[in-house]
């Protein structure tokens, strides 16, 4: 017969065991990956929050403490690759997600996820970290206040947890698919552009260089070459547009066909060697001809040339050289700086709106600086988030 005491022991042996499981729950099974939670702030050295080479928003200016910042680290940090995420405002993640299809979205919390709401000008994002017991912990950053902070909400509460005026638009789910699907394949060929307003053409890859032209929708371009951003995954497609040659992103383009099989005809000169041959029998005339022959090697040697930088100086280097001396002198702080003067303040704010308004032009540089939401556009949306900016405010 057993002792109450034995009972008593037991039963404590048998809670104890079931807290230790609790315990380990934390770092379950969620999908094909093993999840371990963010409870705590990532400390300063942790390079996926920390260092610009990994995330895009410290190497911009606008790190830790923002929501965004946060929670492309956080991305970063569970996939262990670069994640495909929005670079633009937390309002603007899950579309963005949505339009490329990059990740399994939905509207059920699960470990890993980024929850995404927007409202007026603006947005939030945050991260899944524990659903326990009908309760779900997500963890967050705030623009110009906490760099870290942990929020919990009931799974019945339709909004997780977000502010009254927020509108919850949905999860993304990370760990459903951990290698970022891009569902077209990027091939040299003929290209239609996709977009709301225009698409930049630019000196080089990569959305931090210099627009030489704006691409309206709609307008079929050929891609000659192609190339990969490895840090961001983006895919840029080598062109021409009203005589200026450059680099346009194809995520927002769409492939309309290969490109013309012309080749052929330009292989027929090469036939001209068969015409050589009679006029072998007058060596002065056939001299001449045969020492023009080398002159289609160089040409050989342009089209095998590296896909990146390259052919941008090899068509066109009168154009491209001024270009890049044109970024060396750039002046005050980029982004935000509109006028250069090593402030951002009222004043570039001031030049945002008069040119929104149609009162005042900016230089191309200027637009660039000017774009403070990221989202390739000029409009009253970079005069909201300057303005939030400069009160303090954000996400």
């Amino acid at each position: 017969m057993i002792s109450i005491a034995a009972k008593r022991i037991s039963a404590l042996v048998l809670t104890l065991a079931l807290l230790v499981t609790s315990a380990f729950s934390l770092s379950i099974s969620a999908g094909a990956a093993t999840y371990t939670p963010r409870l705590t702030a990532p400390e300063s050295n942790n390079v996926y929050y920390y260092n610009s080479n990994y995330n895009v928003f410290q190497k911009y200016g606008y790190g830790l403490p923002n929501c965004t910042a946060y929670a492309y680290g956080r991305a970063y940090e569970i996939l262990n690759s670069t994640p495909k995420l929005s670079w633009n405002g937390a309002g603007q993640w899950y579309g963005y997600n949505q339009q490329n299809n990059y990740y399994k979205y939905g509207s059920t919390p699960k470990l890993g996820a980024i929850a995404c709401w927007c409202y007026g000008g603006g947005g939030h994002v945050a991260v899944v970290e524990k659903i326990e017991n009908g309760t779900i912990t997500l963890s967050n950053s705030e623009w110009g206040g906490r760099t870290f902070y942990l929020t919990t909400c009931k799974t019945t509460d339709k909004n997780y947890g977000g502010n009254s005026w927020w509108t919850f638009q949905g999860f993304i789910y990370l760990l459903d698919s951990a290698t970022p699907v891009n569902p077209t394949t990027y091939n040299t060929g003929i290209y239609r552009t996709n977009v709301d307003d225009y698409l930049n053409l630019r000196a080089k890859a990569g959305t931090g260089n210099t627009s030489l032209a704006k691409i309206p929708d709609n307008v079929k371009i050929t891609v000659t070459n192609v190339y990969t951003e490895t840090s961001t995954g983006m895919v840029w497609g080598y062109t021409t547009y009203n005589g200026k040659t450059g680099w346009v992103s194809l995520d927002y383009c769409v492939y309309v066909s290969a490109l013309p099989t012309t080749a052929p005809t330009t292989v027929k000169p090469t036939t001209a060697p068969t015409t050589a041959a009679p006029t072998t029998t007058v060596p002065p005339t056939t001299a001449a001809p045969t020492t023009t022959v080398p002159v289609t090697e160089p040409t050989e040697e342009k089209t095998t040339g590296p896909i990146y930088e390259d052919p941008v100086v090899q068509t066109e280097p009168s154009e491209t050289e001024p270009s890049e001396d044109a970024t060396a002198e750039f002046i005050g702080l980029g982004k935000g700086d509109i006028n250069a003067d090593g402030e951002i303040n009222v004043k570039d704010a001031t030049l945002i709106q008069r040119y929104v308004a149609y009162i005042e032009e900016l230089t191309v540089e200027q637009m660039e600086w000017a774009d403070f939401d990221f989202d390739g556009f000029v409009t009253v949306s970079d005069v909201t988030e300057m303005q939030k900016f400069l009160s303090g405010y954000n996400c």
